[in-house]
């Protein structure tokens, strides 16, 4: 077997020059690094133990990134795909191995959760995302001292995130179907607790949701509605079984027969879209006789003319990622509210007569 001695025979160089040139340090020349890459190609060597580098180093090279629900779920939820992109473009993390790590929003017991290898120091930092505060897992990362930060929640002591102002932007996304004239609002919302519960839920509900973000949202579009007038009688709200297409089109499709609403208000644009295709079914033209508006400006609601609110998701995962490592470094840990924004497209327009 092929050690870093010998190419650092075969090179004429010492063992940490072999070194530095795998591990891309300014210590050796970017001549002598390709002619020393060139010998240990030769060679067959390809490159430094990872074992061993993470013993003398005490660091693993690895992320956690620790998402609600199911990995299948997570893949198709386009939000959650564009926060993983922010992450990964940080550019410290260009080398690092990202793990998912879904996260049963029923656990009690961190230690026998999917994502327990965290907790084992496999990682040297988590990313959380969207995990209600009192998950277990959140109190064992911090009660451990594992470097971490969280994307939107949770949101508790001593421990720094990312998110935006859910309450505006719900008050935001709500005042401009109020403006429109609209009076019968419908509502498609991810899940509100730790387990999916699909189907109608009372305005009552939503202080008692435990996705904080949603909490946060929703209450921000009641605070409109009501501001407005609007009885809860005329706001109908439909939980999603989870974000995904499926999901959203079963979701919209209660909504629309259960409840006829002249305005669809969905907290993710995959929900928006099924909401579009289920009208359209129905012969409901948009937005002529029902408007629609989503979250997120996922590339979808572009390509659909999608009206939705803005939120710098990609910036989002970059900055959870930056902070994240300044953690692992030592430094001061801090908190990031980034901005949303109305973008109005074609799927919105005044309430039918």
């Amino acid at each position: 077997m092929v050690t870093m001695k010998d190419v650092a025979k075969a090179a004429g160089v010492s063992q940490a020059a072999v070194s530095y040139a795998f591990s891309g340090s300014p210590k050796v020349s970017a001549g002598q690094r390709d002619q020393i890459l060139a010998v240990a190609a030769d060679l067959g060597y390809h490159g430094p133990s990872i074992a061993g580098a993470s013993l003398r180093s005490g660091r693993m090279g690895t992320v956690g990134v620790i998402i609600p629900g199911s990995l299948a779920l997570a893949v198709e939820d386009p939000s959650t795909a564009l926060l993983l992109k922010g992450i990964v473009e940080a550019g410290e993390l260009a080398d690092v191995a990202l793990t998912l790590l879904p996260a049963d929003g029923t656990a009690t017991d961190p230690a026998r959760s999917p994502h327990s290898g965290a907790l084992r120091g496999l990682v040297d930092g988590v990313v959380m995302h969207c995990l209600p505060d009192a998950h277990p897992v959140v109190a064992a990362i911090l009660a451990r001292g594992i470097p971490a930060v969280a994307i939107d929640s949770p949101q508790v002591p001593h421990l720094p995130y990312v998110t935006v102002d859910h309450h505006a932007a719900g008050m935001v996304q709500a005042n401009h179907l109020l403006a429109q004239g609209h009076r019968r609002i419908g509502i498609i919302t991810d899940r509100l607790g730790p387990g999916p519960r699909p189907g109608f839920h009372l305005p009552a509900a939503i202080p008692a949701a435990t996705e904080r973000y949603l909490r946060e949202r929703l209450t921000g579009v009641l605070s409109a509605c009501r501001a407005a007038a609007i009885p809860d009688a005329d706001i109908a709200i439909v939980e999603s079984a989870g974000i995904d297409r499926q999901s959203g089109l079963v979701a919209a499709e209660q909504l629309v027969a259960g409840f006829g609403p002249t305005a669809v208000l969905a907290t993710s644009d995959v929900h928006a879209a099924a909401a579009l295709r289920v009208l359209a079914d129905n012969g409901i033209p948009v937005p002529h006789h029902a408007s629609v508006i989503g979250f997120d400006d996922a590339p979808i609601a572009d390509l659909l003319g999608l009206t939705t609110i803005r939120q710098p998701l990609v910036d989002k995962g970059r900055t959870a990622a930056t902070i994240l490592l300044d953690l692992i470094a030592g430094r001061p840990r801090r908190r990031s509210v980034k901005p949303t924004e109305l973008i109005v497209r074609t799927t919105t327009g005044p309430a039918p007569r």
